[in-house]
């Protein structure tokens, strides 16, 4: 009999997600919220609501991934200006065949393997360091 060796899954450690923005939606109500569906580019399965409201109370971006649900949930908040200036760019794309990227650095690490699946044992609650926007005008 031929023994068959199994590779074991090579985990690493990534402190940045890289999202493709699907659809966005605008909220008016007592405040604007911006709901973003994402799809992730690094990882490879799941999805994600980015949801960016302005400051109020020195409120700490973070990131919540679910255990029971492919779902991860980002809470950005700017100030009115930046949140402004984010609308603005957004509303000059004009290009639809190129989406929208967002990359997140985040304090803490996640770990994936080599085909991008994502390694939770429990609900995570993870804060974000920086937050780049990468918006195609053409």
């Amino acid at each position: 009999m031929k023994s068959i060796q199994i590779e074991k899954n090579k985990w690493e450690k990534i402190n940045k997600i890289v999202l493709r923005v699907d659809s966005a939606d605008l909220i008016h109500r007592e405040d604007l919220t911006v709901n973003f569906v994402c799809g992730f580019e690094n990882i490879s399965r799941g999805r994600c609501e980015l949801i960016v409201k302005k400051n109020k109370k020195n409120k700490i971006d973070n990131l919540f991934i679910y255990n029971d649900k492919a779902l991860m949930e980002v809470n950005i908040f700017l100030d009115a200006k930046k949140l402004d200036k984010i609308l603005h760019h957004i509303s000059l794309k004009r290009n639809s065949s190129k989406k929208i990227k967002i990359t997140i650095s985040t304090l803490d690490s996640l770990m994936i393997n080599q085909k991008g699946d994502l390694y939770i044992d429990s609900e995570t609650k993870i804060r974000i360091k920086e937050v780049n926007w990468n918006i195609p005008l053409l």
